[in-house]
This record gives C-alpha cells, sequence and structure tokens, in this order.
C-alpha cells in the first residue's frame, strides 16, 4: 500500500538538507525512502528554492566542455559557479584527462583510462576467484546460491557473488534477511518436540508414543499418540525394539500342585498375592539367573537377585529380601510357575515356616503367571536385549536401575496409566489407619 506523506514531512526534509545532512541521514530520520527524498529535492532545486542543492552527473561531453573551458585560462571560480560544481570536482575530472602514456599505435591513456582500466582488471580476477571457490554454477537453485553467498561473503563482496552467480543481490538479502513467521501448528510442535525429546531420553530410549503421551499429559500437554509418532519419526526417536532371545526347555515330569491364583492377577489390596520367576541374561561367554518377586496389587518389583546358578538359594534369597522389606506381611500367597527352585522342599518348608501359602502354575502353562513373565518380556526387550555385559556386576547395577526406572517412573496400563510407586501411595493414603 502506497504511504502518503503530508506537507511537514516534506519541509523536514528539506530543512534537514539545508543543514548539510546526507540524503541517508535524511531518510533516516524522517522514514521517507531515499528515492523520494530525491525527487523532493530535485523538485525544490528547479524551483530554485535557497539553499536546495542536489547531486547533478556531467555526462562526458559536458565534462569535456568545461575542461576546454579552463584551459583557455578561463577562472575556476568562475567555471564552478557557471556550472554549479565545487573545484575539486573540476581537477578531479583535470587529472584524469591527463595523458599518462601514449602506446605504438597511437592510443592515448589518460588517468582516468588507467583507472577504469585497474578497476576492471581487478574485477575479472575477483571473478575468477570466486569462480573457482564456489561450489555451485549459476544453474544451480537459489537455495544452494544463498548457502554459497553466505560461505563467502567474509571473502567477497556480496554483489560480486551474486554477479558471477547470475542471482541479484536483493534475493539473497530477502531470504536470509526475512524472517519466516511461524504458523500455531509449528510453534506447538517446537514444544512438543522439546518436551518429547526430554522423556524419551529421561526413559533410558525405552518410551514409544504411548508411553511418551502418558508423560506428557501429566505435564499439562493435549497430544494424540499419531501426532507423537509423527513427531518422533522427524527426530528419528526410536524406542529399543526386540531383540533374539535364548529359550531353555528340559523334559522334566512335573507333579499337580494347587493353584491357588486361577490368574486373577488384579488384586484389591497389596501383599495379598506375590508372583515370582526366574530368567537368563548373558555375561560374556556365561548365562546368569535373574529371579524376582512382584506384587500382584501394585505391579511393583519387591525385590531381585541374580546367580551364575539356578538354585533354590536365589529364590530363597530373593523372597525373604522382599518379605523383610515389607515387614513380614499376614495372609500372603506366593505364586510361581513349577520350577525345580520353587518345588524344592527347602523352599516349601520356608514358606509353610513363614505362614505364607504356595500357589503353583500348571505345567507347562506360562499364562498361569503371565504378570511376572511379561515383566521379564519388558525388562528385555528396554534393558538387556541393547548392552553387552562383561561382569556380573554390570548386569546387577542395570538390573538395579532399571527396576527402579520400573517402579517410580514407567506408567503401567493396568493401573490407570500411573507408575508403581504412585499407585500404592494413593491406595494407604487412602487406608491410613492399616
Amino acid at each position: 500500500m502506497k504511504k502518503i506523506f503530508d506537507r511537514a514531512t516534506v519541509e523536514r526534509v528539506l530543512a534537514a538538507r539545508q543543514e548539510g545532512k546526507t540524503l541517508k541521514e535524511i531518510s533516516s530520520e524522517t522514514g521517507v525512502c531515499l528515492t523520494l527524498v530525491k525527487k523532493w529535492l530535485k523538485e525544490a532545486a528547479a524551483k530554485n528554492d535557497e539553499g536546495i542543492q542536489i547531486r547533478r552527473y556531467y555526462t562526458q561531453a559536458e565534462r569535456k566542455k568545461i575542461l576546454a573551458e579552463y584551459a583557455e585560462n578561463h577562472s575556476p571560480k568562475k567555471i564552478c559557479a557557471k556550472y554549479h560544481i565545487v573545484k575539486s570536482t573540476l581537477f578531479r575530472w583535470k587529472r584524469q584527462k591527463k595523458v599518462i602514456a601514449t602506446s605504438q599505435a597511437g592510443a592515448v591513456y589518460t588517468a582516468g583510462k588507467l583507472h577504469k582500466m585497474k578497476r576492471e582488471l581487478s574485477s575479472l580476477q575477483r571473478t575468477n576467484e570466486i569462480i573457482r571457490k564456489c561450489r555451485c554454477t549459476a544453474s544451480a537453485t537459489n537455495e544452494e546460491k544463498v548457502e554459497e553467498v553466505k560461505r563467502l561473503k567474509d571473502q567477497f563482496p556480496v554483489r560480486s557473488i551474486c554477479r558471477v552467480l547470475n542471482m541479484s543481490h536483493t534475493t539473497f538479502y530477502r531470504i536470509t534477511l526475512e524472517q519466516k513467521r511461524k504458523t500455531l501448528y509449528e510453534t506447538i510442535d517446537d514444544s512438543l518436540r522439546a518436551a518429547i525429546e526430554t522423556e524419551f531420553y529421561d526413559s533410558g530410549e525405552r518410551f514409544g508414543a504411548a508411553m511418551i503421551r502418558v508423560k506428557l499429559n501429566e505435564r499439562g500437554y493435549t497430544v494424540s499418540k499419531k501426532h507423537i509418532q509423527r513427531l518422533m519419526r522427524e527426530m528419528n526417536l526410536v524406542s529399543k525394539q526386540n531383540r533374539p532371545r535364548v529359550f531353555n526347555s528340559t523334559h522334566r515330569k512335573y507333579k499337580y500342585r494347587r493353584n491357588r491364583l486361577l490368574r486373577k492377577f488384579t488384586q484389591d489390596a497389596p501383599n495379598k498375592f506375590w508372583v515370582s520367576d526366574i530368567t537368563y541374561a548373558r555375561v560374556n561367554d556365561e548365562f546368569y539367573a535373574v529371579c524376582v518377586v512382584i506384587d500382584l496389587f501394585s505391579r511393583m518389583v519387591l525385590s531381585y537377585g541374580i546367580s551364575p546358578e539356578m538354585k533354590t538359594d536365589l529364590v530363597r534369597t530373593t523372597f525373604l529380601k522382599a518379605f523383610e522389606a515389607r515387614n513380614r506381611p499376614v495372609g500372603l500367597t506366593f505364586h510361581s510357575d513349577q520350577g525345580s527352585q520353587y518345588t524344592a522342599y527347602s523352599f516349601r518348608k520356608l514358606l509353610r515356616d513363614l505362614g505364607v501359602r504356595q500357589s503353583l502354575s500348571n505345567p507347562g502353562t506360562p499364562h498361569d503367571n503371565a504378570v511376572a513373565e511379561a515383566f521379564f518380556s519388558i525388562l528385555k526387550r528396554e534393558e538387556l536385549s541393547h548392552k553387552w555385559y562383561n561382569s556380573a556386576e554390570e548386569l546387577d547395577e542395570t538390573i538395579r536401575e532399571y527396576i527402579e526406572f520400573f517402579n517410580l517412573k514407567r506408567p503401567h496400563r493396568k493401573l490407570n496409566l500411573q507408575t508403581p510407586d504412585k499407585y500404592e501411595r494413593e491406595y494407604w493414603a487412602k487406608h491410613q489407619d492399616n
């Protein structure tokens, strides 16, 4: 839209010129473009307004005529007053017309002509240097040309580079200096990217879009799972995936044992049913046994143990650790599969002496102990299958850190997307008398 200036602005421009200010200074102070400032000054000069001067460009013929008058011994002062030029301009024109050299062919080289030739030579040398260092040609896209100008602008003038690349210098400044205004959706995505990245790495690269969505909802974000998936793809964030596993099978004959749990994995209070299982984890060229005890109410891992051998002592130690940490609960039922470690006489006697009922899965039915099996599946998918362990200490430290993460930070779908620790704390807050 064309901007209209009032008469007061025109008078300000003329007054500033009378004070001797340059055109750029006038344009900066008044907010009027240089083209319009020059137009107003020309109009004022045409009206012979006092004190208004504007630079005039003389043609070569005019310059030749003025120098001819000067050569006829006319006064420099009169010449300057007649043609409205200063003495320095007159003497500069005289120096430029001074003959410096003459070629054998009779060509005359004046100071001005030699100066022009030097400038042209310098420009050609600069152009050749730009062509030699430039990584793209004039047929490249504007984006590629702009990148080259940015890279070379500390070595050569921007206009020279743009001239070589056949691109207007105004195009370069428009692309680089104009900031693209972000839309509301782009602004929201930028804030979401930072939050997603934080939750992803805080989880040890274990959380996918579903778990990150839960964490973001806790922080007050309202975002869909597909939205998070798209942003994760853009940021190349991939959660830990499944790895090949080692399975072990035996041909041991099983006896009938009573299954008290009967797949009732949802309990209404802590310390009613605990489940346990054992799996293998590789350390160098060996396999270590890993045992855990889990409370079905909150899915909290109460204790764990590792051992180079899968013996009853591993199960016994892991159970006692959880039993003491829970202050020897009364009315507890302990469920596991029919592994020889759990059906051993010494362990069964320990449970009887402590008043703990034992429950065992049906033979060849891993679904009867699905909660413990699921925990080991998550542990291997999110942690064990992504590292190589050189010692039992490294394995122990990793499992300890993961169980802490699982209990305190990892939302669980069966707990309404709460962590086991938070789920239990809310229960005890409602049952303080117990």
